[in-house]
């Protein structure tokens, strides 16, 4: 008698492991499905869309104005999804004074040289090309990529602006 509790006791420790290790396969698969499944193209356009309204009213508040999207005078504003050219549309006095051409990304897989390559392709003459990216997995806070040169510009000119 003994021994069969004995065994048995082995049998239902072997079982256990087999459910938990059966449990495991099972919430892996399940995280591997979700991470196949693509987003849909609204929601995307959505995310992207979340992006640039946050950027636009950034840039506008930086310069002490109000960003309305729904304004068509408005001096920042959010270029429709799909449409060529840079994300982030500044005209007037912010064109003159905010020289960056800004390309938004809102995403999980990061494609820096494709990114940096449309936003080369997007700058307009004399002005700095500027890739603002967020990644849900990164944190809250977007993060720019640009050009050394254009940093090595700005670090300079700060260093200057600390001396006066």
């Amino acid at each position: 008698m003994t021994l069969q509790a004995g065994f048995c006791g082995q049998d239902m420790e072997i079982t256990k492991k087999n459910d938990k290790t059966k449990k495991e396969c099972e919430r892996l698969i399940k995280k591997f499905q979700r991470a196949e499944k693509k987003i849909s193209v609204s929601s995307a356009k959505a995310k992207g869309r979340g992006l640039q309204y946050w950027i636009c009213d950034r840039v506008a508040k930086m310069f002490g104005i109000e960003f309305v999207q729904s304004d068509d005078n408005c001096l920042v504003h959010s270029r429709e999804m799909g449409q060529h050219g840079v994300d982030i549309v500044v005209r007037g006095e912010i064109y003159e004074k905010f020289p960056f051409d800004i390309e938004c990304k809102s995403c999980e897989t990061l494609s820096i040289p494709e990114w940096i390559k449309q936003a080369k392709e997007n700058n307009k003459d004399g002005r700095n090309w500027l890739v603002v990216f967020k990644k849900h997995t990164m944190g809250s806070e977007p993060f720019v990529i640009m050009g050394w040169n254009c940093f090595e510009k700005l670090f300079i000119k700060g260093l200057k602006n600390e001396r006066n």
